[in-house]
């Protein structure tokens, strides 16, 4: 795939990903809830309820249009748009286990493609205007899809956890189906615009954000191409990442000051992460 100079990113930024204004207005950013990182070994989580984490890209649907997270319009086709309830909802668009690059092209045309929209689902699984408890919530959600006549609203289902043990055995179930790990809510927990620690995200690898800052040449066999990249957490943490890369993209890396999705296992003594390896570069939505 050829590469985008600097002048056409800036153009798709202006003209894809932000909606345009007279007042070239900021977007406004949905407050959405977030969750915390989990661990089975480390907290008893019966009486919580599970449901898949979809790997998809998440959408924020106002009852009128959906926006990113980020709050930049997704442009979905009208005859889909006119079948979705008024209610705000919480969701993903997801295509399938494996499909996230399905979702995002689809996500990203500004003059969406009906054909392609009919390979996404909109999976709703909260309701963020809804005051009460997610016990609550979601069985108000519940009657919300099921009093719907649109195919392309589906809802998140949720399953209590009974024990450590059950929900080790749906983790690994997941993952051995080639999904990305569990959610979990607690029954009680209130939506709140921020990260909260009552709702959680499990899986048997850890995922993180990290920003490109730099890159070493290959050596013998990637002579010519990139070797590694040098990245940077949230937290400042910088390390390399190496693996996970096909010859193509180390012809053609993501660039400095780009986001990388990064997966590994733990963290050593001095909080670098084990195991690093190259999962995709991150869009900006």
């Amino acid at each position: 795939m050829a590469r985008l100079n600097p002048v056409t990113l800036c153009l798709l930024s202006a003209f894809t990903l932000f909606p345009s204004s007279d007042g070239d207005a900021a977007p406004s950013v949905p407050a959405l809830m977030h969750g915390v990182d989990g661990q089975i070994a480390e907290h008893d989580y019966r009486g919580y309820w599970a449901s898949e984490k979809l790997d998809g890209i998440r959408a924020y649907w106002t009852g009128t249009q959906f926006l990113t997270r980020q709050g930049n319009p997704i442009h979905a086709p009208d005859a889909l748009i006119r079948t979705l309830p008024t209610t705000p909802l919480d969701g993903e668009l997801w295509a399938g286990r494996g499909e996230f690059q399905t979702v995002l092209r689809t996500v990203l045309d500004d003059k969406p493609d009906p054909d392609a929209w009919q390979n996404v689902r909109f999976y709703a699984f909260d309701l963020p205007d809804e005051p009460g408890p997610f016990s609550d919530r979601y069985a108000a959600l519940k009657k919300i899809v099921a009093n719907s006549a649109s195919p392309f609203l589906a809802l998140v289902k949720q399953t209590p956890v009974t024990d450590n043990d059950a929900l080790q055995g749906q983790l690994i179930a997941i993952n051995e189906s080639g999904g990305e790990g569990l959610m979990l809510h607690h029954p009680d927990s209130l939506y709140l615009g921020d990260r909260v620690e009552s709702l959680v995200k499990l899986k048997t690898y850890q995922e993180k954000d990290a920003i490109v800052v730099g890159m070493t040449p290959g050596k013998g066999r990637l002579q010519g191409l990139m070797g590694a990249l040098v990245v940077r957490l949230a937290d400042g943490t910088e390390f390399r990442v190496g693996s996970g890369f096909s010859d193509a993209q180390r012809a053609e890396p993501p660039e400095i000051g780009s986001t990388i999705l990064v997966r590994h296992n733990g963290v050593t003594e001095k909080g670098i992460p084990r195991f690093a390896r190259f999962i995709r570069e991150k869009p900006m939505l």
